[in-house]
């Protein structure tokens, strides 16, 4: 059975996160991991002697995130719940738990509290979209309602989407149920006319929108406001436009501006 891993550092923000991962495991038929990563302070003292109980620290990070779990079983009383706690490398812990386990995809949540926010874990929110072997849900904290009716994938249509993105996404469409938009883009900077004006999905073409805006992410705010979009998806390709929006600011923009989750998916 696949698994969705959430993070949190048990900030409103995170926590919010891990109530979506949970929302997303039951829909998609999914177990769901909580995991927490904890840090021992480094204390440095010129004189004399400091003790510091690891065992203390990693305790407090288990009971807290056992707290978690126990709140999340509440509201979703079937779906199978586990955590794990580390004090490992963020990156590297969860590129080693995605190697063990079959995970669908990893959840982080972006804290609301002013537009220069940061995700959980400082930046590390971005640091691992488009770049671990899963797909990534980063979840504003606003968004509290958790619902998933209706998709957006961006698209830049001068060229064609990879079968490998595509196949995955086709999946998560039939798995969620979920009906979906394409959506380009078009900026003032933009020379080339479109290539293509459709994608098949799951067998059937779907039209591409083309929005004229002055920035991409104004362009998918205004198109998911008027279309009722619950959730923005986006591949990274290096060669493409979108590429940049795994830049860390530009990230941020596009989340807040859609005021739902992004989903962020790697060919």
């Amino acid at each position: 059975m696949k698994t969705i891993i959430a993070g949190t550092d048990f900030t409103p923000s995170s926590l919010n996160a891990c109530k979506y991962a949970a929302f997303m495991a039951e829909k998609l038929h999914c177990k769901l991991t909580v995991f927490n990563l904890f840090e021992a302070p480094l204390v440095h003292y010129n004189v004399g002697l400091y003790g510091i109980s690891y065992a203390a620290i990693e305790e407090n990070s288990q009971a807290k995130t056992l707290k978690v779990v126990e709140q999340l079983k509440k509201l979703f009383p079937r779906l199978e719940i586990t955590m794990f706690i580390s004090n490992g490398g963020f990156k590297k812990e969860l590129k080693d738990f995605i190697a063990a386990h079959h995970v669908q995809a990893a959840v982080m949540g972006l804290d609301a509290k002013t537009r220069i926010s940061k995700f959980i874990y400082g930046s590390e929110g971005v640091n691992i979209a488009g770049k671990i072997d899963a797909p990534v849900f980063i979840v504003p904290e606003q968004f509290k309602m958790h619902k998933l009716s209706r998709v957006l994938l961006a698209v830049d249509n001068t060229e064609k989407l990879g079968k490998t993105s595509l196949k995955g996404f086709e999946k998560f469409l039939i798995a969620s149920g979920a009906d979906v938009r394409l959506l380009h883009v078009r900026t003032e900077d933009e020379l080339l006319e479109p290539a293509i004006t459709s994608v098949k999905l799951n067998g059937k073409k779907v039209p591409i929108h083309v929005v004229s805006a002055s920035d991409i992410q104004e362009g998918v705010r205004k198109f998911s406001k008027t279309e009722s979009i619950d959730l923005v998806t986006i591949v990274s390709k290096k060669h493409s436009a979108f590429y940049n929006f795994f830049v860390e600011s530009n990230t941020k923009k596009v989340a807040f501006s859609a005021k739902v989750p992004v989903l962020a998916i790697h060919e």
